[in-house]
Formats: C-alpha cells, structure tokens, sequence
C-alpha cells in the first residue's frame, strides 16, 4: 500500500489460524517506512490447543438489502452480474458466523392463472436460499413480514395483511390480489415447497415488526391468518411489549426491555419459544450495542450477554443499508453506524472493525460452550462423585466477570482481555491430569457483603488425589467427593484449590467480589 504526503491510514490486521496449526506462540512483524526511515511492530500470537467447532449454536441475523448491493456495484438488480456479488456477501456473512438470512417473499412470483387458480414460480427464491446455504450463511431461512402498521406507523392500533400482486395470464397485466385471496394461498404452497425441498424446519416467517402495546391485538389476528395458512412455519418478530403466548413461536425483545419484562420472556421460553433479542437505534445509554461511536467492547460484549441470560439469538436490521456516501461523516436521523456494519468495496464488502467484533464476541459465546461441553465430559469421567456439579457454571462465573447486568458491563480492554484469557486457558486444562471440577456456593464473581462472609466450595476428583483449598490440606472421600467452607475478604478475595495426582498439579481460583467494611 503505497501513501500519498500527508495522509493517515488506519490499518486493521485480521489473523486466521488454521484447524491444524500447532499449538504455541507465533512471532511475527508490521513494517511500515519510505525512502528514507522505517519502522516496525513485533507481533505475538498464542495459538492455544483446541479448536473453535466450526457448527454455530448462536442464531445471528443483520438484515440484508440486495438493492443497495446492485446500486453500490452498478449491476441491474437480479442480472447475471448481481448474483455472483451477492455469492461475496454472503461468503462474508459466513465467515463472520452470521447464520440466519433475512429471505423477501417478494423473491417468489405469482401468476393469476386463466381458471383464476394461483401458480407460483421459486427459481428466484430457491436461488437466493441455495446461495446462502453454499456459503454457510443460512442455517435458517427468516422469510420477510407479510403485515405492517395501518395509518399513523407505529403508534397505529392497527395491523395490516400484505397485499400480493401477481401477473395475469390473460392479459399479462399486473393485478393486486387482497390477503385471502393472495397472501393466503401463497402461505399455504411455500409451506408445501419448503417441505419439499426439505427446508421447513430451517424456516421461519414474520408477520409485522415490532408490535406493541398500541396494537397487540390486531398483530395477533393478523399472526393466527398466517398460522391458519401455513401451521407448521414458525413465527419470529422483533416485539416491543408482552404477551404473545401462543401467538410466536420466536420472541426478539430489544436489549432495554429485558431488565423489566425478563420474567415474562423467560416464561414463553420455558413453554418451549426461542428467546432471542435485537438492538436498534436504541438502547443507548447504559446498554451496549454496535454503533460507531461505542467503545468496541460493547460491540462484542453483546454476544457475552446471549450466554449469560440463555438467549437464543441477535438479529439487527441495518447489515448494509448504505447511505449515499457509507465513507463520509455520518450523518441523518440515526446513530452513526445504525444502518450499516459493512461498507461497499471494489469487488465485495469491506469489513468494519465493529464487524470484526461482532464475530469476536460470537467466537466467544461458541468458546463458552465449548468449556461447559469439556466440563460436562470431565463431570462423566469422574462418575456420581461429580454429579451435582453444573457443567455450565464456570462458563456462566467468567462471563459474569465482565457481564453484571444488561446494562452494566466491564469497559476496560485489560479486564476484559484478562477474562478471555482465563475462559481460554480453562478450556485448554479442563480436560488435563489431574481431572478435576469445582463448583462453589454463591458462584464466583458474585458480591459478597461482609456480616461474615461464607462460601462452600465442593466438588470432585481422581481417586488417590490430595486437595489444598486456601493453603489447607482437606479431606478428600474415597469416591473423589470434597467439600469445605472458605472466607474471601476484601484484601484476600480469590480462593485458590491445588489439586495433586500422580506427579501431576492442578491450580483453580475463584474470584468474589467482596465488599469493603
């Protein structure tokens, strides 16, 4: 990359490393200079032994706008130039863990037969899912609202059914067909199609986006007329109030709605719905989310918070819904990178340096259950011994130590970094002589307040093993069970456990947060 005099250039290094490269630490350097100086950075890479499954168990979707791709590219909207461009996107959608694709219904094209019957063409449709399924990007297939807000927006106490319009065979007009008659019939065959092509439980529908308490009612009458049409294509919206019980089959609250209304959502997700939940515009403020003037931390820590409250998903509406100049100052009536996490390149999309975060803080999340997976096959190896021990609880103890609440989290890239340190090096002992799990009562990372403090420490390890909890040689029963009780304080507020066996050692800590007297 050569420099003209007097420009700045930020520079982003995005380093893969591959399944099979041996553990250890990497060594390499940045060079920059001109004819007459040079400069460079040594560069260090830990390459730790385990690999992040390439199967991705969190739902990700960043709405996607194919129109803004033709314009930006200069292609006709669906020609043999546009198509191979999408393929780049979403290629890059995969490789950034994005996993659900938002699929318009538009892409299916109905013809008003001349006995008046329905037909309906989905090469276009097919095209679009086989594309995305190629390239990994579409575990699931979200299929665009069929209903939208009646006079007055979104404080409209009314929802209305999409019209669908169809060309007629006879006189190859364009005709406009009302719900019954057009978005009905064509529920019920892409029901039929779906299954067809073996696609059905990797669908889902929406109905209006963002329902609230100003038309709840009219948005379930409008979700039971889909349901009615295609009964076995679950239903998936982005809401802004309670309520939808038996309505939803996948609830997306926004980020600032759970702290009130948890209890609720956990409820539906208890009788079986997905709970997942978006962010927007909004929240700001105290809450994390992806726009361009937030610390980078609470772009990532967003995927944290979908592991420590169990939510099922992320969906966001802006991937690339480009202004007219995506590389000059933001500007209009959003947050400055609301719309777009991407930006229009020469030959396909550029990533954002939010972008590269989002995938972070996905990686994350898959690093979490990759450590309560190990765990849980440790807690087999050692039998009843291990049985009460939660294999998600220090997965859960190491995301709260940078995740206290939906809006309160740890901005400190050294803090931050440090906790990700230790999920990746537990991750890479767990399942190392000599076998262990520990658990404690409260977990770790929560206050403690003084009065006295008390936390029980249990758990299990090899038959023949000796156990130190805080300096002291504890009993250990001939099944591999201990338990003991420890005393954090403020200026001692990490419990160390010292585990030996067959020349082998072991160090675990916990830490508390114990308030000062």
């Amino acid at each position: 990359m050569d420099l003209p005099p007097g420009r700045t250039q930020p520079i982003w290094l995005t380093v893969f490393v591959p399944p099979d490269a041996p553990p250890g630490t990497y060594q390499g350097r940045f060079s920059v200079g001109n004819d007459q100086v040079s400069r460079s950075i040594e560069v260090s890479l830990e390459v730790y032994p385990f690999v992040l499954p390439d199967e991705r168990h969190l739902w990700v979707t960043n709405w996607f706008n194919p129109g803004r791709i033709a314009r930006f590219h200069k292609v006709v909207p669906w020609s043999q130039e546009h198509w191979p461009l999408l393929e780049r996107y979403a290629e890059n959608m995969a490789e950034h863990r994005q996993n659900v694709v938002l699929t318009r219904i538009s892409l299916i094209k109905v013809t008003r037969e001349r006995d008046g019957r329905l037909s309906f063409d989905y090469s276009d449709f097919d095209r679009w899912v086989t594309l995305f399924k190629k390239a990994g990007a579409c575990k699931r297939i979200e299929i665009g609202h069929v209903a939208h807000f009646g006079k007055g927006g979104w404080r409209s106490k009314e929802i209305v059914l999409g019209d669908i319009t169809a060309t007629d065979r006879g006189t190859g007009k364009r005709v406009v067909l009302p719900p019954d008659k057009g978005l009905a019939p064509l529920l019920r065959d892409l029901q039929h199609h779906l299954s067809e092509r073996g696609w059905l439980n990797d669908a889902m529908i929406h109905v209006a986006d963002e329902p609230s308490i100003n038309n709840i009612e009219s948005w379930k009458i409008a979700s039971e007329f889909v349901h009615r049409a295609a009964p076995r294509l679950r239903r998936i919206d982005a809401i802004e109030t309670r309520g939808f019980a038996g309505s939803l089959e996948i609830w997306v609250p926004k980020l600032n709605y759970l702290p009130g209304w948890l209890d609720d959502f956990r409820a539906a997700q208890l009788a079986g719905s997905e709970l997942w939940f978006y962010t927007c515009l909004h929240p700001q403020g105290y809450f994390p989310n992806r726009l361009l003037d937030y610390p980078l931390v609470a772009t990532r820590i967003l995927h944290w918070i979908n592991w420590c409250y169990r939510l099922d998903g992320y969906l966001h509406w802006g991937w690339n819904s480009w202004s007219d100049n995506p590389f000059g100052t933001p500007g209009g009536r959003l947050p400055p990178g609301d719309s777009f996490i991407v930006y229009p390149g020469k030959k396909g999309p550029l990533d954002s340096i939010r972008w590269e975060m989002m995938r972070e803080g996905i990686q994350d999340y898959e690093e979490f259950r990759l450590l309560s997976e190990k765990t849980g096959r440790v807690i087999e190896r050692l039998g009843s011994a291990a049985g009460s021990i939660n294999p998600r609880q220090r997965s859960d103890e190491i995301c709260r130590r940078i995740v206290t609440s939906f809006s309160d989290y740890e901005k400190d890239p050294i803090a931050f970094r440090s906790a990700k340190r230790i999920l990746l090096e537990e991750i890479a002992t767990i399942e190392s002589p000599p076998l262990v799990v520990v658990a404690t009562a409260p977990p770790a990372e929560t206050e403690l307040v003084p009065g006295p403090v008390v936390v029980e420490v249990y758990g299990a390890v090899e038959k023949g093993a000796s156990v130190k909890v805080a300096g002291a040689r504890i009993e250990v029963e001939p099944d591999g069970r201990f338990a003991v009780r420890a005393t954090p304080r403020p200026q001692r507020d990490t419990v160390e456990i010292v585990v030996e066996h067959n020349g082998h050692s072991k160090t675990l800590r916990r830490h508390f947060r114990v308030r000062p007297l």
